[in-house]
């Protein structure tokens, strides 16, 4: 990111995105910005913490604490977000439930707008070909021109 100022990017013109568990960098570099303060975030299927990750894939009744000690929490840092938040999920997702991931980071969310869009029949990594690249790309395009 300083690389980035240095060579003279604006806040303004920094947009944050991330897909899967690239939801945990963007997450964090939008909540605790170091250089610059991004001026949107983007979310595509972001999981909502490595605990309710291992969770729902374990499928056992025992602690994630068990299995992992990471401590990325989304859902927890998307409350330090202030900037406008643009989350997309699809409704299929087999991968991370959005229900248990990406709805409990959105309903988390309490900055200055946000927005949703939910794919019908979308899978973890087919939201772009169950919306059409078009669609998928107007969507990006309208959210990063909204003030």
């Amino acid at each position: 990111m300083k690389w980035l100022k240095d060579k003279g990017l604006s806040n303004e013109r920094l947009i944050i995105y991330g897909f899967s568990l690239g939801s945990a960098s963007a997450t964090e570099l939008s909540a605790n910005p170091r250089t610059l303060l991004p001026s949107k975030l983007i979310l595509e299927a972001p999981f909502g913490s490595a605990a309710v990750m291992v969770q729902d894939a374990s499928q056992l009744n025992m602690p994630a604490d068990y299995f992992t000690d990471l401590k990325i929490d989304n859902a927890e840092e998307i409350k330090k977000v202030n900037q406008p938040f643009l989350w997309i999920h699809g409704l299929n997702d087999n991968f991370l439930n959005y229900k248990t991931h990406g709805q409990v980071v959105y309903n988390n969310y309490n900055g200055v707008y946000k927005e949703k869009y939910m794919v019908d029949g979308a899978d973890h990594s087919e939201i772009p070909v169950r919306m059409g690249f078009t669609t998928y790309l107007n969507v990006l395009g309208n959210f990063v021109r909204k003030n």
